[in-house]
This record gives structure tokens, sequence and C-alpha cells, in this order.
């Protein structure tokens, strides 16, 4: 995560719970030990966000990819 970039376009409040070691969209306190595959651990060094987040996002993401591929 680039700080100044993110700073620059007013998510402050994200980086600062990043830094804290708090997921930036639920807020909860992230545990490395909760990281069990290696593209997890990889996207939250990327965002900061907790596994659970990262599940809700990407497979949301997929879904919407399927359902468009499925008309």
């Amino acid at each position: 995560m680039n700080k100044e970039i993110m700073k620059a376009l007013g998510f402050d409040q994200h980086v600062e719970d990043v830094e804290n070691g708090i997921c930036p969209f639920c807020k909860k306190v992230i545990k490395i030990e909760e990281f069990d595959d290696e593209l997890f651990l990889k996207e939250y060094k990327i965002s900061g966000l907790c596994p659970t987040c990262q599940n809700e996002i990407f497979n949301s993401k997929k879904k919407e990819t399927n359902n468009k591929n499925s008309l």
C-alpha cells in the first residue's frame, strides 16, 4: 500500500486503520494467524483487508462476472 497516494486520495482513516492492525472495512482487529492462504496474506499486505472481507469482496466480484458471462 502506498500511504502517500492513499492519503492524497482522502483515505487517511483507512491508512491509519491498516497501520494499527485494523481491517479498514469491518474494523476487526487483524490476527496474522487467521491467514491460512498465502494469496490472502499477500492481499492483506496490499489492502489491509481481513480474510472475511477479502472473501466477501472477491467472491461477490466473481459472482458478478459469472452472472454476466451466463447472459
